[in-house]
């Protein structure tokens, strides 16, 4: 009957006396860096978790594990962790590893953007039943919208009747 090791404990004692495994250090290197990747490509890492292997690692090699990772890797991983980010779609693989060290060192994700509000049509009346009647709040913010002549309000500032008014001749003095 096999027993098993804990690959930590060994992991560990190989950090500890790396003289005595002289032989294994490029191998230590290569199984260190898909150690991490593999971290970072979990489905269940968040933006904490990621500043914890930051936190665990450092800035300086976890940059260095990022920067050996595909560009598509790296996409995929900060499309992830921050969704609603406007331009890491269109952004290129430095832009990407930026925004991941960004995260990494304490910037937030960005926020789900707040949909904009549609206006509701009104709703057509049942045969038989009487249609809705409108607040009377907003008819009286109707009635004291339109102007005194019966026209419709100025859509904007430019097409008001002030701004299309020419001004009134200046006297010339003779001198």
């Amino acid at each position: 009957m096999a027993l098993e090791i804990d690959g930590l404990a060994v992991l560990c004692a190989i950090a500890e006396s790396p003289e005595a495994f002289p032989a294994i250090r490029s191998e230590v290197t290569k199984a260190a860096r898909a150690l991490v990747v593999t971290q970072l490509k979990a489905k269940t890492l968040t933006v904490e978790g990621l500043r914890k292997v930051e936190a665990a690692l450092g800035p300086q090699p976890l940059a260095l594990i990022l920067d050996g990772m595909k560009d598509a890797e790296v996409k995929s991983l900060v499309t992830r962790l921050d969704k609603h980010h406007p331009e890491l779609k269109a952004a290129t693989p430095l832009e990407h590893r930026r925004r991941l060290r960004e995260l990494s060192g304490g910037t937030d994700p960005v926020g789900k953007p707040k949909p904009v509000a549609k206006a509701k049509a009104p709703a057509k009346a049942a045969p038989g039943k009487a249609a809705p009647t409108k607040p009377r709040a907003a008819k009286t913010e109707a009635a004291e919208a339109a102007p005194a002549g019966g026209r419709a309000a100025p859509v904007d500032a430019l097409s008001s009747a002030a701004m299309s008014a020419k001004p009134p001749p200046r006297r010339r003095s003779g001198a």
